[in-house]
């Protein structure tokens, strides 16, 4: 498994994936970079017909839709709630997402769009797009989530929380009707080769540490480069725990509650195939196929 998870942060260095200024001490995951650098957009630039594809399906014609809902409404005499009408979107965290941030900010109707964000990073990137933003009170309605993902599995299973915003985007992902999950072709893998992050409260950080050894794991404090631990945007640390043989010696779900049910865990970076997914497979060509569950 260390070997295969080199291999992935030698070619996400290679792609600008990965924020150079992150040295975990022997962590097998890093964070992915928030910095829009040059890399970072070539290696983007082929998720644009996917994500044409997306904003074509799930943006466009949701804007036509409450266009002809609005003009019908108005005919029968009948009071429009523009409220109503809002297309409520959570947002992941990552380069993808931004670039996905910028395409939409160039639609017309994007004053209908309602955005809550998982990260000051997207958040950031929204407020210089001109996006409108939605609170934490209106999560229950959110009509589609849109999010990248580490590693993906066959199933369908994922491994979230590189850039450390698994909290969030777990909630998001859980509460929406629709998600939309971006990926390149690589992610796409058969078993995971990659640790889990968990996010721990600081005053649970040692017994959470004993425990997840004790059911198999290796967990790893998480640390920037100068030998500070990377905090997340919660305020708690984050644990990369690797299981050897993960999905040969365990039910991937089953382990995401385990870890769950242990005192002092806020969240785990597995989240299990959700329903009312769509999955894009995005190749280096720009081509991409999708799988939905």
């Amino acid at each position: 498994m260390k070997d295969s998870y080199e291999k992935i942060r030698e070619d996400n260095n290679k792609e600008g994936d990965v924020d150079t200024n992150i040295d975990n001490f022997g962590n097998d995951i890093n964070l992915l970079n928030s910095n829009r650098t040059e890399e970072t957009n070539i290696k983007n630039s082929y998720y644009n017909i996917a994500l044409d594809d997306i904003i074509e399906k799930f943006f466009i014609n949701s804007i036509k839709r409450n266009e002809h809902l609005k003009t019908k409404e108005k005919d029968n005499y009948q009071s429009v709630d523009n409220n109503d009408k809002d297309l409520v979107i959570g947002l992941g965290s990552g380069s993808t997402v931004a670039l996905f941030v910028e395409k939409i900010a160039e639609l017309e109707g994007k004053e209908k769009f309602g955005c809550i964000p998982t990260s000051y990073q997207i958040k950031m990137v929204a407020e210089q797009c001109g996006l409108r933003f939605l609170d934490e009170s209106r999560i229950n309605e959110i009509d589609l989530v849109i999010d990248g993902a580490d590693q993906i599995d066959e199933k369908l299973n994922m491994i979230k929380g590189g850039g450390g915003a698994l909290f969030k985007e777990k909630i998001l992902m859980y509460s929406a009707k629709q998600k939309v999950i971006l990926a390149d072709s690589q992610k796409y893998v058969p078993t995971f080769s990659l640790p889990i992050p968990i996010e721990v409260h600081p005053f649970g950080r040692v017994e959470v540490t004993k425990k997840l050894d004790e059911i198999g794991g290796c967990p790893k404090i998480r640390f920037l480069k100068k030998g500070y631990p990377f905090i997340t945007e919660n305020g708690n640390f984050i644990l990369d725990t690797e299981f050897n043989n993960l999905t040969r010696k365990y039910d991937i779900s089953g382990l995401e509650n385990k870890i769950k049910s242990i005192p002092g865990v806020i969240e785990v970076g597995i989240f299990s195939s959700t329903k009312n997914t769509t999955y894009y497979c995005v190749n280096s060509d720009g081509s991409f196929s999708t799988r939905t569950s």
